[in-house]
């Protein structure tokens, strides 16, 4: 029998399960829906048409995992439109217990793993869309600590508050 890709995750944060998620060796599925935040407020439940017309594309960033299983053996053969098309049904109608997301809803992605393929699709008004590249995306910003620490690298500063540059420093 084969080890359930997410049996032992339990307890571990979900900013881990994405990465989990691309290296499953099994067919999986994960749920992520917006995370709730003022500053991205008006992205929940745009379609992608909305959310196009305002110069803005999905961004995993604004997102958390809210759901990751096993793709039920029954849905091994079935083509992926139909595979969303159930999902949609599970998580809008019949949720797990175990699910503390919303109901499924426009704005929120699904992601596939199957013989290996990933793919991620957004919920729109009407169907899906496919998502390239959105798991693999890097963040474009680098760590607020990170930047303090390149201004200054002398061994009594403490980063977080100082403000002089590595010339500043007495050597």
């Amino acid at each position: 029998m084969q080890q359930k890709w997410n049996q032992n995750f339990d307890g571990e944060p979900m900013t881990d399960i994405p990465q989990k998620f691309l290296n499953a060796g099994c067919d999986v599925y994960m749920v992520m829906q917006l995370r709730h935040d003022e500053k991205i407020l008006n992205e929940r439940f745009a379609s992608m048409r909305e959310l196009n017309r305002r110069g803005k594309t999905p961004d995993p960033e604004h997102y958390e995992v809210t759901y990751y299983a096993d793709l039920p053996a029954m849905w091994q053969d079935a083509p992926n439109n139909e595979v969303l098309e159930e999902l949609f049904q599970v998580f809008s109608l019949s949720r797990p217990q175990d699910f503390e997301g919303h109901s499924l809803s426009v704005s929120d992605v699904i992601a596939l793993k199957r013989n290996g393929e990933v793919s991620v699709h957004y919920v729109d008004s009407i169907g899906f869309k496919d998502l390239p590249g959105f798991l693999e995306k890097q963040p474009e910003r680098p760590s607020v600590l990170m930047n303090l620490k390149e201004k200054c690298d002398a061994p009594e500063c403490n980063p977080s508050g100082c403000k002089k540059e590595r010339s500043d420093h007495e050597l």
